[in-house]
């Protein structure tokens, strides 16, 4: 889990990219560095509100990002070192994965 739990984030509405996956057990340490340069890589990109992600003992995780707009989420998904990334991921990594779109309207916090 990442530091500042939860997210501190602005009023709605912004966006949420909610990405499932299931790890291979292959190239831990290829991965951990390749998601530690995509954390930094996408805190530059513009848009960019925060992330959050967890992953438990069995290689089932889950990373929510969070977005400004819509437009940022397609800049970063086109991003050419997060095109790396992501064939690498597909290729290597990840088992099984699932990415989902949302826009927050609301939000409430305690």
């Amino acid at each position: 889990m990442t530091e500042d739990f939860p997210a501190k984030l602005p009023a709605p509405p912004y966006y949420a990219v909610i990405f499932t996956s299931v790890r291979t057990p292959d190239d831990d340490a290829g991965y951990d560095a390749m998601a530690a340069a995509m954390i930094e890589q996408a805190a530059q990109q513009p848009g960019f509100l925060g992330l959050k992600s967890a992953r438990d003992a069995a290689g089932r995780g889950v990373t929510v990002s969070y977005w400004a707009d819509d437009q940022s989420i397609k800049a970063w998904k086109a991003d050419a070192e997060h095109l790396v990334a992501q064939k690498l991921g597909r290729e290597r990594w990840y088992a099984d994965f699932a990415l989902r779109v949302a826009k927050v309207e609301r939000a409430y916090r305690f």
